[in-house]
């Protein structure tokens, strides 16, 4: 059976999507202010997600994922945290509040997939390519779907 690259699937399944007065509730969490900023403004162009949160370090993303309760959290894989928190507790922490998790890291290796399904991850998008699969994936997640059940954490295919 061949695979469908994950971009081609998110466009597709949001289009089915039907249309709702729902907002979807995003928590962003990366630890680089740039990255921040440029995602925050991916996100400002959609009306049906609101960013109820930022976070620069996974002790953050807990604490505003128990404060804000959001439907998705955006989560850089690579963030410098003091704090000593595991995957697991990380997983088990957004888990506790039914965020769906969606990985972001500027790596695509076996390590990286695997760090993203310990964290929880639907997806592992690649951050050079947050411009086309962000808000399709967001969008699917946020609406209840999952993005590609087969393998948790899945990176994109870009041909």
């Amino acid at each position: 059976m061949a695979r469908q690259p994950l971009t081609e699937m998110l466009y597709q399944k949001v289009e089915s999507v039907p249309p709702s007065t729902m907002c979807i509730k995003v928590l962003l969490a990366d630890d680089t202010a740039v990255m921040r900023k440029a995602i925050r403004t991916l996100l400002g162009g959609e009306p049906e997600i609101e960013l109820v949160a930022e976070a620069e370090n996974f002790a953050q993303s807990l604490s505003m994922t128990r404060k804000f309760k959001p439907h998705v959290v955006i989560l850089d894989l690579h963030m410098p945290d003091g704090s000593n928190l595991t995957p697991m507790n990380v997983s088990e922490g957004l888990r506790t509040y039914q965020a769906a998790v969606l990985a972001i890291s500027v790596w695509n290796d076996e390590d990286t997939r695997s760090l993203a399904q310990s964290y929880g991850a639907t997806a592992l998008l690649d951050k050079m390519h947050l411009g086309q699969e962000l808000i399709p994936a967001v969008m699917k997640l946020g609406f209840g779907g999952p993005l590609h059940k087969a393998r948790p954490g899945a990176q994109a295919s870009h041909n």
